[in-house]
């Protein structure tokens, strides 16, 4: 957890569930493709989304304060995206360059298209959340702030009436069942990898079971680490170990939806 000009960022950075950083502006430059990858302006933060499901998956990604689609050019996908969602086929990388002015972010997936596509709604959906919070330590979001740019990230799987007390009392069983439903790793060279999947447990909470260890005292890499956020970790040890990390300016933010449950 780190602390910049004032602002603490753990649980991405947020001061409840969900991320709440600045406006979006668009971006210069996106590639989409089978293999491979062209270098993006050192301005923007690079993402990769790579689908090694069985089938076509449909992204989307959120402005987390607007809760309207994240202004993100998908460069030549842009040929697969409709209704503000990408169409990743199977085997796909997407190459995509985001602005260091985006801020607050969610990106999710289905297996079908959304009718209205809105990571903010996928606690209710049951769909796995990706967090990133793009900045620059000109804005005071990087740490150190010489940085040019950087995006930190973070896997949820919180239900969506989860708290802390609820966490500690039975572990939010019933508290509306666990923000899952695809398989998913971040990474970042040099960063801890997290790594989410399943297939969900037998209880109402129908948490992942191969998603760490949420009462870990390391972040990321292991199944022994805390891999992604059951519950707000807001209070108490666990706050210590919260799984949102930064990637640096240069480096590239891989998204992975992984094969299997």
């Amino acid at each position: 957890m780190k602390s910049i000009a004032g602002t603490v960022f753990g649980t991405s950075g947020r001061a409840r569930r969900g991320a709440s950083w600045g406006p979006r502006l668009p971006v210069l430059l996106a590639v989409c493709l089978l293999g491979g990858a062209h270098p993006v302006l050192a301005a923007d933060v690079t993402v990769t989304l790579t689908n090694q499901t069985a089938g076509t998956i449909y992204v989307a990604f959120t402005n987390y304060t607007t809760q309207q689609p994240g202004q993100i050019n998908w460069g030549t996908c842009a040929s697969s995206v409709s209704n503000n969602q990408l169409a990743l086929a199977k085997g796909a990388i997407c190459t995509t360059a985001v602005p260091t002015t985006v801020g607050s972010s969610r990106f999710c997936a289905s297996t079908t298209q959304m009718a209205t596509p809105n990571c903010n709604k996928a606690q209710a959906n049951h769909q796995t959340m990706v967090e990133t919070n793009f900045g620059s330590g000109s804005a005071n979001t990087c740490y150190p702030t010489s940085m040019a740019s950087c995006v930190w990230y973070d896997i949820s799987v919180i239900p969506q009436n989860c708290t802390d007390a609820a966490w500690a009392q039975n572990q939010c069983a019933n508290t509306g069942g666990a923000a899952y439903n695809l398989p998913v790793s971040i990474a970042c060279t040099g960063q801890p990898t997290n790594t989410c999947q399943g297939p969900p447990n037998p209880g109402n909470s129908n948490y992942p079971t191969k998603c760490g260890n949420p009462n870990g005292t390391c972040v990321g890499n292991t199944p022994n680490c805390v891999n992604a956020y059951f519950f707000p970790m807001f209070s108490g040890p666990p706050s210590q170990h919260q799984p949102n990390s930064q990637c640096p300016a240069g480096a590239t933010l891989a998204i992975t939806f992984l094969a299997g449950q």
